[in-house]
């Protein structure tokens, strides 16, 4: 009898188990865009406005610029109006080969406390669609570009125009071009209940009305 209850009790409790890890594990609901919020901003505003007919360009640091062309990498940075948990980033752009993408960590010892969160060698195709697990929330995003399919073009001009001589401030890379940078987390437990909750209101409005 012992060994019978202590089988059952083993059962229900691996039940439990699989049913609550079920749930750990379940698929997410993005929240909205975080990138349309009211407030935010960024370096190239044609990036974050919703549309995918704009096109932003990424800037150089103008105090950057090294000899024969040593020029840092062009960036792109959004700041939004309160810190957020960022999980998901889609970039849409036509010539971004590489690329690198840090996180302000928020220290009050320094403006920016820049984390390097996600390192993207090579673009497969567009758009690209980043998945994150950063451990903080932050409010500002910073996208450096490392590569563009522009670059060897750009060489090619730069070249031509000058004799085949670099000059010292000429760009080694060309900037990319964005058409939309999205920013998503999860959506709370609360804001999953409210629209469920709407969502049953509005079918239950639809019910009337077809009863009238």
């Amino acid at each position: 009898m012992i060994y019978r209850f202590t089988v059952l009790f083993s059962l229900l409790c691996f039940s439990a188990m699989l049913i609550g890890c079920s749930a750990l594990f379940s698929e997410q609901e993005w929240s909205e865009n975080y990138a349309l919020m009211e407030g935010v901003q960024a370096s190239s505003p044609q990036m974050i406005d919703g549309k995918l007919n704009t096109v932003g360009e990424t800037t150089f640091p103008a105090s950057t610029e090294g000899f024969m062309g040593a020029n840092a990498a062009s960036q792109v940075v959004i700041t939004l109006p309160e810190k957020k948990t960022i999980r998901r980033i889609v970039i849409h752009s036509d010539n971004l080969s590489s690329f690198d993408i840090y996180a302000d960590k928020g220290s009050i010892a320094v403006d920016a406390d820049w984390q390097l969160i996600k390192d993207v060698k090579s673009v497969k195709q567009s758009p690209i669609q980043i998945s994150l697990l950063i451990p903080f929330p932050t409010d500002r995003i910073r996208l450096r570009v490392l590569g563009t399919k522009d670059d060897a073009l750009l060489n090619r001009q730069q070249r031509a125009r000058s004799g085949g001589f670099r000059g010292w401030n000429a760009n080694r890379r060309a900037a990319a071009k964005i058409r939309e940078i999205e920013l998503y987390g999860y959506k709370t437990a609360k804001q999953v209940e409210a629209e469920e909750t709407t969502d049953k209101r509005e079918k239950e409005l639809d019910d009337l009305l077809d009863l009238e």
